[in-house]
């Protein structure tokens, strides 16, 4: 699973399709191994999510820089150091301890999850280079008509997308909607596309408090 958000990640509600997944997968006969970024990449930490993480979960951490933060000269950096996104430098360590997981774990499949695109940068080189069977999360629409704004981003966002319909096994959407929106736009993937809602995990809100009457 190439995760951008996970622990110990801060501020992000994408951090919790993932760690669910993480939690509930095994006891469905799935053992995830996660390949997530080294936590200098997160404008914000805490440890608080890390205690949800199940014990024996193999998480591996690839080098990555935050262009915006790290990468920057006087408050400004070149816009291509950001593309897709602004970690994209993920990649490169990425699929080499990737290529070292597979090697190790012999893993089914690879999953890759969006809003990070470079995640599927990823998954898309660990594809080609093992020929493993790949699903692509991508949870909510990448390209729009009006985002991203960088036309040169919205061209490379497209440019995934083609990619993933072409290469992935299969597709994943959080929405019906969504699904719908890319089946019309890449009509021969349309049936390796899928809907997988985001769910409700009561014990995530065991603790919290009773509203009062």
């Amino acid at each position: 699973m190439i995760a951008y958000h996970f622990p110990p990640l801060a501020g992000s509600s994408g951090i919790q399709r993932t760690l669910r997944f993480v939690q509930h997968l095994p006891a469905m006969g799935w053992q995830p191994l996660v390949l997530s970024t080294h936590p200098r990449a997160y404008e914000s930490t805490g440890t608080d999510l890390l205690t949800e993480v199940p014990a024996d979960t193999v998480v591996r951490r690839a080098f990555a820089l935050d262009t915006a933060r790290h990468l920057q000269v006087g408050g400004r950096y070149l816009g291509w150091m950001a593309r897709p996104d602004r970690w994209i430098s993920w990649k490169y360590a990425a699929v080499r301890e990737g290529l070292r997981m597979i090697d190790e774990f012999k893993p089914d499949a690879i999953w890759s999850t969006y809003p990070i695109a470079t995640a599927h940068v990823i998954a898309s080189a660990l594809q080609r280079k093992t020929g493993l069977p790949w699903i692509a999360d991508f949870r909510d629409p990448m390209a729009q008509d009006d985002y991203p704004a960088d036309l040169r981003t919205r061209q490379m966002f497209r440019d995934i997308e083609a990619d993933v319909a072409e290469h992935a096994r299969y597709s994943v959407f959080t929405t019906p909607g969504a699904a719908r929106m890319y089946q019309q736009r890449y009509p021969a993937a349309a049936q390796r596309m899928r809907v997988l809602e985001n769910g409700y995990d009561e014990e995530s809100f065991g603790a919290a408090p009773t509203p009062a009457s």
